[in-house]
């Protein structure tokens, strides 16, 4: 009897072990599917100091994918999930999913500048404080997903 109970606590820390890694298995992580998705997908990033890695933005307005493209930028971002910190995660995360990277630009605009109470600015700036870039980076499903 003593045996069975230690069997059975250590098959319960296993699994719970198990359950905590931190690999990043898009399995557990939705119930998304390559299929639904668009061919191409644009994300727009942008690095911030203030929250310690970078704030996502998938444009969906108008598209017939818009409820797909919410669901990923989520996805991206929710910290039980994907989580991703910063655009390393995201291009592995986006291969993990079933995309391949194929560009990146800056946007047009530039943020402006954030500064707090001791005038430290708060993102990632650029010439003598005008403002941060955001950077477009453009995905497309691998080849075996498109249809």
């Amino acid at each position: 009897m003593k045996r069975l109970k230690s069997i059975v606590i250590i098959l319960v820390l296993l699994l719970s072990v198990k359950g905590f890694s931190q690999e990043l298995s898009v399995i557990k992580s939705s119930s998304v599917n390559i299929n639904d998705f668009p061919e191409y997908v644009i994300i727009t990033s942008q690095n911030t100091k203030l929250l310690g890695g970078i704030g996502i933005i998938i444009d969906s307005k108008r598209s017939a994918y818009k409820s797909q493209l919410r669901q990923l930028e989520d996805l991206l971002q929710d910290g039980d999930k994907l989580r991703v910190r910063n655009q390393t995660d995201l291009l592995n995360a986006m291969s993990k999913l079933g995309f391949e990277y194929v560009n990146a630009y800056n946007a047009n605009a530039v943020m402006p500048s954030s500064r707090d109470s001791e005038g430290e600015d708060l993102l990632n700036v650029l010439d003598g404080g005008e403002g941060a870039y955001k950077v477009n980076m453009v995905f497309r499903k691998k080849e075996k997903f498109r249809g």
